[in-house]
Formats: C-alpha cells, structure tokens, sequence
C-alpha cells in the first residue's frame, strides 16, 4: 500500500511540496515549453508497472478530485467567483504580495503577473483526467475485475472533470489552450495556441453528452460518492450551466432550450430520490429542506439530500513547513475563516456592505429570512473593515435556527489543520434558478406570462423554503407588471441570496451582462478583434454597489476584455504562442495604477 500512495503522490501531489517530481508537476507547467525546467520520476517504472489493476485506476480518479480540492484551485474559484463580484471585500489589515494582488482585483487593476491571473493550477487537474483517460483503458487486458462498465463509469467522470476545469477557464480566461491529451513525458510537445470559447465550450458539450450516457446514477451510492463523485446529477447540472452560459453570450434560444431540458432532468432525479420523514417541506413539488434546518444539511451536516456535487474534504495537502501532511480544505479556510496557520481569526475575505443589516440592501426589507442570520454574522469585525460582516458559510458549525437569535461565530475556532469543510458545485436549488432564467430568457415579450409565471414560481419555491412565515414570500402580483426586465433583476436578487460566497455571483452578473449586449463574438479570439462590445450598464451599476465610490472601477471594466483575467505574464514568456488579452498590457513595463 505505501508504494501505491508513493506512486500517486508523483502522479498527483508534486504542485503542493515544491519539489519537482512528476507527471503533476509536468501538467503545472505543461505551457512551460520554452524552459527546460520538468524533471520526470527518478523511478523510471512507475508509468510501466502502475497500471495493472482496478485499484490503481481508482486512485487516480480519486487523485484528479483530490488535485481539484487543492488550496491554489479553490482560492481560484473563490477569487473569480466571489470576490470579482459584489460579494466579498479583501481585508484591509494583511500585508504581503497575495493581498496586494486580491486587493488589484477588487478594484479591477488585475495585471499579467497576478497571482491570482495564473491558470496552472486548473491544468494540472485537467492533466491529471487525461492520465487516467489515456491509461485505464489498458487496465481491462490486465485486470478482468476492471470490467468495460467500470471503465465507461471512469472514462465518464474524468470527461466531466475536465470539462468543468474548461469552463472555469473560458469564463475566466476566455481564450485558453485546449488541451485533450496526457503529458507524460518532458519531450512532450507544450507549444499550445489558445483557442476560441466556441471551440472549447463546444467541446464540453461533446465530452459531457457523452459522459452523460455511460454516467452512474446517484442512487448507486449510499455514501459521500453519491454527491462527491460527477454522477449524472453532476454532468446534467454541468450541461445545463454551459448551455445556460453560451445561451446568455449568443441569444439562443436552443441553448436556453437545452438549459431547461437538463435543469429538468437533474430535478426529476432528486425529487425521485427523495427520502420523507426528515423535516423536509415540498415547496412547489420540489423536494427542499424546511428553512429551519436546511443551512445546518447543506453547510454543517454536508452532502445533504439537495446537493449534487460538493469536493469531499478528505484529500491530503503538503505544506511548506516541515513538510507536515494536514487534511482539510486549506482553500475556504483562508478566505473565510483564518488565512494562514498561525492565525486564529482573521480571514482574506469578509462579506460586503450589500450583506449588512443597515445596508439592508439585497434582504426583502425586513421580513425574516433563515438565510439572512445564517451566512453572515456581524460581532468580532476587526475595526477599519467599514460596513462589512464576517462570513458564516462554510465556517460555522452550528446554524442559527430562529431570526431572534445572534448570528456569532466568535466562540467558533475552527482548525486550520483539520478544516473538513467541503466545496459545494452544485446544489438544488441553484438548478433550479438556472431553470428560471432560462426560461426569464426564452420570454417572447412582456405578454408571455406563461413564462415569466413559470420562471416566477421557481424563484418564489427557493424563497418561501427560507422565510420563517411562509406568508412573507415573494409575491406574483408585486412583479408581474415588471415584466421581464423586474423578473431577471428578483433572479439575480434571488441567487445572491441563495448561493452567496459559492463562488456563482460574478458568472451570475457577466451571463445578465451578455444577454444585454450585442456583438459579441466567441467565435474569434479578443487578440483578433479591433473593436470590443461595451459592457451593460446595469451590469457595472450591481457590481459597484459594495464600493463607497465605485465609478473608477466600473469604468476600468468598460468592455469585453477587460471582463476576463490576463494571460499570465510567465507564460507569454515562454510560449510564444500564446496571444495576450488584448484589455492589458503583455510587456514588463506597466505601472501599478492604484
């Protein structure tokens, strides 16, 4: 057993312990190409006698969602979702390079060697699917307990994985290399051009259409792989957000179509797999947790009925200080809760002025809402953070169960070490607003109330599961003669409040941008563009909103370009075949402008 994990650890881990050995560290650099800088296994055996048996596969599935849990790729999706959006403000009282870069991208003064503009991190996950997609086929000739169903199931979650890693990208990045095949050796070929979203978007829906056919049903599962393993729960929900996304930037109303069709499909699913008897309401025919408990299922608890996907907090990291392995997910524990081992309270990210009780901003104005006291809490705010509050979800551990008790978190000290708090991807309810803006978008006009009733009655299920009086919901008659314009804005409204810090609002606010924009092109990359669409102004109106003065950063996200991260600064300096964005500088000579 202990040469199996060593044989995993040089596939998987070498980008945590900084030491250069293995096929990992050839994914992290797999654009490197100019420097002669990978150093492959000294045990020259381990790609020979490594895949002979089922267990070896199934390490390195495993080994591709531990690589996804790793701390660089959650700060990632932590950062480009949240902090992006009007979510999160960084804290103000931690020095060092890390927090000058997340306070660059709050103000939207993001330049080409921000370490948060760097997309290595997701290509070693995407490295680590194509291993086991090149490899495990070959195990069947050598195991025969590694059936052709078993590899079909493999096959199934690694194009699902991967194909998420890509949609990360291109709604970061854009215009990324698109990579399908292993990097097994450093004499590999690592000059890769980027390509077009459409090209990679469409990929996606390829890979998973097919995933999807030879996928496992949640139901195969009792345990955490229920929900920690892409079942076809995962790939639909991953569907539907990828034809959601290409629907919103094309105006197709095919692609809101198939939108609709795949939210259906996971939703059918869950309410099929319902199990009564557990304090659940079913709001509208969906199966929801009651308000009263559902924080503690989905964020205390974990893996609840409702979720569909969330990174199980059990991999193993290796951290610079005397090599100490700790478990946990080191990612959320730093933004959330502490940032750093030593210490024991103050995390890089507290929740914007829009969350706070004077503000009063996105919460309907007084009525009680169990979601209000259970993601944010207002004590133990160090002095100079301004209006904002600090963050419970994904922190405590405990919920607050009526709107009469104080939301505090202070005698919660949760381990930096043992931070066993997993990453939700998808959940219920996000499927279900994915579902009603589809269907916001698919509104022939003001007059299709069909629709707009449709997309109504879904907001208004995801609100009444959370309101303490049922009576104080959303109600049709407030929002009907808005037409579609006032039902995307109680969508939008909606979702933050729902799925606030899960890393969803900034693709939430471009997918409302692009739908109010015209002429975007994703099939030509921003490099071959001489002119770039403007963004909505109701757009940069929600995203300024955390800011005392926000018009200077609304005004630095002006067009497309500037929507997306640069190409990172290293890479264009080594591969000369990549192009940079052309929304920044691609030189060494720019000045920080803050």
């Amino acid at each position: 057993m202990k040469t199996i994990l060593r044989k995993l650890q040089n596939y998987i881990l070498p980008s945590l312990t900084g030491r250069s050995w293995g096929v990992g560290l050839l994914a992290l650099g797999i654009l490197s190409s100019c420097v002669d800088t990978i150093i492959l296994p000294e045990d020259k055996t381990v790609d020979e006698d490594f895949w002979k048996s089922k267990s070896d596969v199934q390490l390195m599935v495993n080994g591709a969602y531990l690589s996804m849990m790793n701390s660089p790729v959650i700060m990632r999706l932590v950062v480009w979702g949240d902090l992006r959006s009007d979510e999160l403000m960084p804290a103000s009282n931690i020095t060092g390079t890390t927090m000058e870069d997340m306070i660059e991208i709050n103000l939207a003064n993001t330049q080409p060697d921000n370490e948060f503009a760097t997309w290595g991190s997701l290509y070693t996950v995407i490295n680590n699917c194509n291993i086991v997609l090149a490899k495990a086929e070959q195990v069947m000739d050598e195991d025969p307990s590694y059936t052709r169903g078993d590899y079909l199931a493999d096959r199934s979650q690694m194009l699902a994985l991967r194909s998420l890693c890509y949609f990360y990208l291109v709604r970061n990045f854009r215009d990324v290399p698109y990579i399908t095949w292993a990097y097994m050796s450093s004499d590999q070929e690592r000059n890769v051009p980027q390509s077009a979203p459409s090209v990679v978007l469409q990929g996606c829906i390829d890979d998973l259409t097919e995933a999807e056919a030879n996928a496992v049903s949640a139901n195969a599962f009792t345990d955490w792989r229920r929900v920690g393993y892409l079942t076809r729960d995962g790939i639909d929900a991953l569907l539907a957000d990828i034809y959601l996304w290409r629907g919103s930037v094309n105006h197709n109303a095919a692609d809101y179509q198939k939108a609709v069709e795949y939210c259906d499909k996971v939703i059918e699913s869950k309410k099929a797999q319902h199990v009564k008897g557990r304090f659940e309401v079913e709001e509208k025919e969906y199966p929801l947790e009651d308000g009263l408990t559902a924080f503690y299922y989905l964020f205390v608890g974990q893996n609840a009925e409702e979720s569909i996907f969330e990174l199980q907090a059990s991999g193993v990291e290796n951290h610079d200080d005397k090599n100490k392995e700790y478990r946990g997910n080191r990612g959320v524990c730093e933004s959330y809760c502490h940032y750093s081992r030593s210490n024991t309270s103050i995390p890089y990210f507290y929740a914007s002025p829009l969350f706070t009780t004077s503000v009063n901003t996105i919460w309907e104005e007084d009525k009680g809402d169990y979601r209000r006291y259970n993601i944010t809490y207002s004590t133990d705010v160090p002095v100079g953070e301004s209006n904002c509050v600090r963050i419970r979800k994904f922190v405590t551990q405990q919920a607050v169960l009526l709107n009469t008790q104080v939301a505090s978190d202070a005698s919660i000290n949760r381990s930096y070490t043992q931070y066993m708090q997993n990453y939700v991807f998808y959940r219920l309810t996000d499927v279900m607003l994915m579902k009603a803006e589809a269907l916001a978008a698919l509104v022939s006009n003001d007059e299709d109330e069909e629709n707009l009733r449709n997309a109504f009655t879904i907001i208004q299920s995801v609100n009444t599961r959370s309101k303490v009086n049922e009576a104080d919901s959303l109600k049709w008659d407030d929002y009907k003669s808005g037409g579609v314009a006032a039902l995307e804005k109680l969508l939008l409204a909606e979702r933050l409040r729902e799925l606030a810090f899960e890393g969803k609002r900034w693709y939430d606010l471009l997918r409302y941008n692009y739908r109010h924009s015209e002429g975007v092109d994703y099939n030509t990359m921003l490099a071959d563009q001489t002119a770039f669409v403007p963004t909505n102004s109701d757009m940069l109106d929600l995203m300024k909103r955390k800011f005392v003065n926000g018009g200077a950063v609304a005004a630095k996200l002006g067009t497309e370009p500037r929507l997306y991260m640069p190409v990172p600064l290293s890479d264009l300096k080594i591969c000369p075949v990549l192009r940079q964005n052309p929304g920044y500088s691609s030189n060494d000579n720019y000045s920080k402008n803050y």
